[in-house]
């Protein structure tokens, strides 16, 4: 075979794959999905993340979700009517360091046939649900402690989430999030073992988890209200975050 004649194989060859390709039916990733990739292609995510909030060393260890929902958080004081009423909602993955939720899976799971190009497809996708009735709306806190000043805030559409980032004098950082209670998203918030402390805020019962990077009187406030999932983290006591909390409007 010549030099020639092993080139136009070649491009025989390739021009059949591409007509093949061409000719497949479009693919439909899930809703779930699309959410979660597009979390991880938005600019300037993951450079100022606060350090409980990411997991930190690769070495995973995969743990069954609803007993140690039950061993380790329901059967304490703190843990029991919060975490036990995520139970079929949150999916729990524990790692060396942290633990992290998957929020919104697997519960609303299942197969969704979908029309494309006049053929049936299947994905696993989400059940139809009233997204488009639900709107998001930004709350925003009325106070913050002296000395920081609001440096980053957006609303992701396309997740329905709003993030708020302060920075102090001397580059402390304070984050807040508002996400829906209902979405596929990732949470990991270390505590390195600490117990959860149990808060009201206003009339809601929420969480202070210590940060395993600051010392045990500092740490992340989370909380939902039924509608919306909320997170404030940075060096702060529990007293100040709770300060913050309250004023949410």
């Amino acid at each position: 075979m010549t030099e020639q004649e092993l080139k136009d194989a070649i491009t025989l060859s390739c021009e059949a794959d591409y007509k093949h390709a061409m000719a497949a039916p479009k693919h439909r990733f899930s809703r779930t999905f699309r959410k979660k990739i597009k979390v991880l292609l938005q600019p300037g995510m993951g450079k100022r993340t606060i350090p409980a909030l990411y997991p930190v060393h690769g070495r995973r260890r995969v743990i069954m979700v609803v007993a140690v929902l039950i061993l380790i958080l329901g059967t304490t004081v703190t843990g029991r009517s919060f975490f036990q009423s995520l139970l079929g909602k949150y999916i729990l993955t524990g790692y060396t360091d942290h633990v992290q939720l998957n929020l919104g899976e697997p519960e609303n799971l299942e197969m969704v046939a979908i029309e494309d190009n006049e053929k049936n497809t299947m994905e696993i996708g989400t059940e139809p649900d009233s997204e488009e009735d639900f709107e998001f709306v930004c709350k925003k806190p009325q106070w913050v402690p002296e000395g920081y000043t609001l440096e980053r805030e957006e609303y992701y559409e396309n997740i329905e989430e709003y993030i708020q980032g302060y920075i102090e004098n001397g580059g402390k950082f304070l984050w807040y999030r508002q996400m829906r209670n209902d979405i596929g998203n990732n949470l990991g918030i270390s505590s390195n073992g600490n117990e959860q402390q149990e808060v009201m805020i206003e009339n809601v019962k929420g969480y202070f988890i210590p940060d395993d990077k600051l010392d045990g009187e500092r740490g992340n406030l989370v909380w939902e209200d039924g509608k919306y999932l909320y997170i404030i983290g940075g060096d702060f006591t529990k007293e100040e975050l709770v300060r913050m909390a309250e004023t949410i409007k």
